[in-house]
C-alpha cells in the first residue's frame, strides 16, 4: 500500500488537532459552569481535553463533587458550544491541506476523535472533510474513550491493518497515551494540552503545526505534495 514505508495508514484525532476548537470550548465549559455556579479553571479542563463525554462527565463529578449537577453543566456548555461553532468550527493550519493530500494518495486515513459522531461529521462536512476519511470511529462508538487505547485499536480494525502500521496524529496528553497504548507510531501537534515528560516520553515525532508536519507525510508515504 505504501511502498518501502514502514506505515500503510494515517488515524487523525480532530478538535484541537484539525479544528482550532479547544479554545471555544474552554470558553463554552467555562460559560456552563457559570451557569449553574461553578468553576472550571484551565487547569482542570485541560485535563478534559480528549476524553469522551462519558469520561468527561466523571471527571467533572470527581473534581467538582457531588454538590454539583453535571448533567446541567454538561447540557449548557453543549448549548454555549454550540452558539460558538455555530458559522462552522476554525480549521488548523494546513489540517485540509494535509487531509486532501492524503486522500488524493492511495494511503488510507481514519478518524479517532473523542466527540460524538453528530459533532463529528457536522464539523467535518461544514469544510468537506469527512469524504477524506476510510473509516470514522467517534466518542459513542466506544466503551472505553481515550487515554484508552479503545479509540485506536478500533480505528486499526476498521481499516483492516495492525495499529503498529499506522501513524496516529494527536495534541493532548490523553489522545498520545491512548494511541501508544494501541501501539501506533504518535505524532504530536501541541495545543492547549501542556505535556508533562511522561507524556513527551509516549510522543515519536513533534511538529509546530501540520503545515510543518505535510512534508514529514509525503516523504513517509512517497506522494508528491500540492
Amino acid at each position: 500500500m505504501s511502498g518501502n514505508s514502514a506505515f500503510d495508514a494515517i488515524v487523525w484525532d480532530m478538535d484541537g488537532l484539525i479544528f482550532d476548537t479547544e479554545r471555544l470550548s474552554f470558553l463554552a465549559w467555562q460559560a456552563g459552569a457559570k451557569s449553574i455556579g461553578a468553576t472550571i479553571d484551565l487547569e482542570l479542563f485541560q485535563s478534559l481535553i480528549g476524553m469522551n463525554a462519558r469520561a468527561i462527565q466523571a471527571k467533572l463529578l470527581q473534581d467538582l463533587g457531588e454538590g454539583i449537577d453535571v448533567n446541567a453543566l454538561t447540557k449548557a456548555a453543549g448549548a454555549s458550544y454550540e452558539q460558538l461553532i455555530a458559522d462552522g468550527p476554525p480549521l488548523k493550519p494546513g489540517a485540509k491541506e494535509c487531509l486532501e493530500t492524503i486522500a488524493r494518495s492511495p494511503i488510507p486515513q481514519a478518524l479517532a476523535t473523542s466527540s460524538s459522531f453528530r459533532y463529528a461529521s457536522k464539523k467535518l462536512e461544514h469544510h468537506d472533510l469527512l469524504k477524506c476519511f476510510d473509516a470514522t470511529v467517534t466518542g459513542d462508538q466506544v466503551s472505553n474513550g481515550k487515554p484508552h487505547p479503545e479509540p485506536y485499536l478500533l480505528a486499526a480494525e476498521k481499516l483492516g491493518l495492525s495499529p503498529a502500521r499506522c501513524i496516529a496524529f494527536e495534541d493532548s496528553v490523553n489522545g498520545i497515551q491512548s494511541a501508544k497504548s494501541a501501539g501506533m507510531y504518535t505524532v504530536l501537534i501541541p495545543d492547549m494540552c501542556p505535556h508533562d515528560a511522561a507524556s513527551r516520553s509516549r510522543v515519536d515525532r513533534e511538529f509546530s503545526s501540520l503545515v510543518e508536519a505535510l512534508p514529514f507525510l509525503c516523504q513517509q508515504f512517497a506522494i508528491a505534495q500540492g
